[in-house]
């Protein structure tokens, strides 16, 4: 018989509005991922004030490996706390964020928010975009985080204007044709100007996908004549949607029978192992196997690219 999982809370507005910043963290910490929505839009509201208090999630304390489940939590609910707040501040501790994920290779929390950036920048004033733009850039980091920052400039020159567009796009196209940077970041920075094709762009691409083979095909031929037959700008993060439904009460639920069926069936496969450590609490989304890029060919054979197959199946 399945567990139960813990009741789903539930805060007034008018109890949440008596709460200063700590003790609103204190409640996104103790709550895991069944926080409510009301409790991050009310910790939005303290603005600045609330940026100053999550710089802890940029020490290193925050990203050690005996670090509790509800604090691994407040790193995600950091970042969608800061996407609604609109200043400076917020966007560039959210840049911090997203390079301190690169270097402590965490994983889970990059696969929680990938394609979710663009929107989390969506209301950011400029010097967060070029701190995104310089990330985006730094080649010390991995390709995974780059092509996230990627996405943010690409979409906040969209919204700017065709002419600012162009040029991140030139800009784009640069990084695709270095021949000294990672593959994987040059291939993944050409699908996405396959999602915003130029014609200057084309012979760039023809050759990129010429040079690809075997399993790590991000984008072929075909791919290109597809996407230049179309000319039309599609950008795939758009797809992703709101980043807060994470917060509905039905994802929130969806969430904990998963996780409890989750952890039935690891007691059903275990159950004559003396050994086996029981799960006693819930804990954050733990990957087994490798982590696979969203412009990857999906696992599971279909031919088609991750992002447009069974991780659209998941995010469902």
């Amino acid at each position: 018989m399945l567990t139960e999982p813990p009741a789903l809370p539930a805060y007034p507005d008018e109890t949440l509005a008596g709460l200063a910043p700590e003790q609103l963290i204190e409640l996104l910490i103790r709550d895991e991922d069944r926080v409510p929505r009301n409790a991050i839009d009310r910790c939005a509201v303290h603005g600045d004030a609330m940026v100053e208090r999550l710089t802890t999630i940029d020490d290193d304390r925050a990203w050690g490996s005996d670090v509790l489940p509800g604090e691994w939590w407040l790193l995600l609910h950091a970042a969608m706390i800061l996407g609604l707040i609109a200043s400076e501040s917020a966007g560039l501790l959210l840049v911090r964020l997203m390079r301190r994920m690169s270097v402590a290779e965490e994983g889970n929390l990059q696969d929680w928010l990938s394609g979710y950036w663009p929107a989390l920048f969506a209301n950011k004033p400029r010097p967060a975009v070029e701190a995104t733009r310089k990330l985006a850039e730094d080649r010390a980091l991995d390709w995974y985080i780059r092509c996230q920052a990627v996405d943010v400039v690409i979409d906040a020159a969209q919204r700017e204007s065709g002419e600012a567009l162009d040029r991140a796009l030139d800009w784009l196209a640069t990084s695709a044709g270095d021949e000294s940077d990672d593959w994987n970041l040059r291939l993944s920075a050409g699908n996405t100007l396959l999602e915003f094709p130029r014609e200057r762009h084309r012979s760039l691409l023809a050759d990129l996908a010429a040079r690809q083979t075997g399993f790590g095909v991000h984008f072929s031929a075909q791919d290109v004549e597809h996407a230049y037959a179309k000319r039309r700008d599609e950008a795939n993060w758009k797809r992703h949607g709101d980043p807060w439904r994470f917060y509905a009460p039905g994802a929130i639920a969806a969430r904990q029978d998963r996780w409890a069926e989750e952890d039935e069936r690891e007691r059903d496969a275990f159950a004559d192992d003396d050994d086996f450590p029981f799960p006693e609490s819930y804990v954050p989304y733990v990957r087994l196997t490798e982590k696979v890029g969203r412009n990857d060919p999906c696992p599971c054979g279909s031919g088609k690219k991750y992002k447009r197959c069974c991780l659209l199946k998941e995010q469902a």
